[in-house]
């Protein structure tokens, strides 16, 4: 692999986030404020309708390119924001909105990035929880036409990556991780990695297994090659998804495998990786990693730590089957999986391998030898 070649790719990966630059967002903000400002003199009312994402958008599975994508639709259900406002409520809603669009436009002028997260906790007070915040931030985004990293939002971090890498930072500054676990920073940070000769990724589900295997140095190993060893610690953050996407897309000689429970959660966790998410299939072109193979556990294999599926778990397996990627070949291992959990009516966690370092990693061995020897016999 030619790390220079690697790299311009990476570059021309990323630049995707800036096809609206700061100064357009900005100009579109203000637009939206002067229409509003108008407003007030023409009717004494401040208003802004603020479309809703949700409902001006539909989802659709491409099953060309195997993603989700969306469509507009007609936008009939616009939130009007009016102040002052018949109710309380709706005085709050235009607070809201107004001091959420105040902190993207500091962001933006400043060039510093915030999170969702981070514009929550400006104002508890006022957003009163999390989900307010994501939703304006969402519905800011449809009205001015713009992705969320045009606003200058970026995903919170959460994910854990370990092995031999380099990220080259935006700001000129390096991370050289050799062996420790290192957070993810941001995509939008991100100039470039050079993934240094691995010979795969591995996508583990649980925290706990992916710091046994970080401490057992995992990820260079005289039998299976050198890796990088990435998770998400559950359901994987944008940043995570993004971070794995790149790789997949920039280097698309290097294997990528996932090891997830063999439960509905953990195959929807696997999925969400391969296919990306309906919450954002806006930008999932970019969130996906189609090449990413599962490689365990399988619930046929550990028969003696079988747990019962819970209620729950059919209703979660059924939905899972019921959607459009699960009818392709690319999702034939995991169809074929839940299936078995509803005939079987049993799942099997990770854990099943050995609560200890050696089980896993003789389970992941083996089971990534396996794909490898594979893959250089095809």
């Amino acid at each position: 692999m030619s790390v220079a070649h690697g790299d311009n790719v990476v570059e021309q990966y990323l630049d995707y986030r800036s096809e609206e630059s700061r100064e357009e967002t900005l100009g579109k903000i203000e637009t939206l404020i002067s229409d509003l400002i108008a407003g007030v003199a023409d009717t004494g009312l401040a208003t802004i309708k603020l479309s809703n994402r949700r409902a001006a958008e539909s989802t659709r599975f491409d099953k060309e390119t195997l993603h989700l994508t969306t469509r507009d639709v007609a936008d009939t259900k616009q939130n009007i924001i009016a102040f002052p406002g018949p109710t309380i409520l709706n005085s709050w809603r235009f607070a809201v909105l107004m001091r959420t669009l105040d902190i993207i436009s500091e962001s933006l002028t400043s060039g510093k990035v915030v999170t969702k997260r981070d514009i929550y906790y400006r104002e508890t007070w006022l957003f009163r929880n999390q989900a307010i915040v994501d939703r304006i931030v969402d519905d800011i985004g449809r009205t001015l036409n713009v992705p969320r990293a045009a606003l200058g939002i970026v995903a919170a971090q959460k994910g854990l990556a370990c092995g031999t890498f380099c990220i080259h930072k935006r700001d000129c500054t390096l991370i050289a991780v050799e062996g420790e676990i290192q957070l993810i920073p941001p995509l939008e940070e991100i100039k470039s990695v050079d993934v240094m000769d691995v010979d795969f990724v591995l996508v583990v589900e649980k925290e706990a297994i992916f710091r046994s295997l970080c401490s057992s140095k995992f990820y260079n190993r005289a039998d299976i090659g050198r890796s990088i060893l990435v998770t998400g610690k559950g359901y994987p953050d944008l940043t995570t998804r993004q971070f794995i996407s790149n790789i997949a897309a920039c280097h698309p000689d290097i294997p990528l495998f996932g090891v997830v429970d063999s439960d509905p959660y953990g195959i929807d966790i696997l999925c969400t990786y391969k296919f990306g998410s309906r919450a954002m299939a806006h930008e999932n072109s970019h969130l996906t990693a189609l090449k990413m193979e599962w490689v365990g556990v399988n619930v046929l294999e550990y028969e003696d730590g079988w747990t019962k599926l819970s209620v729950g778990d059919r209703k979660k397996a059924l939905k899972m089957l019921s959607l459009p990627w699960m009818e392709t070949e690319a999702a034939m291992a995991m169809r074929l999986e839940l299936q078995r959990m509803l005939f079987l009516g049993q799942k099997a966690e990770m854990n099943v391998v050995g609560t200890e370092a050696h089980g896993v990693i003789t389970y992941l061995t083996h089971a990534i030898k396996t794909r490898l020897d594979a893959s250089i016999t095809h």
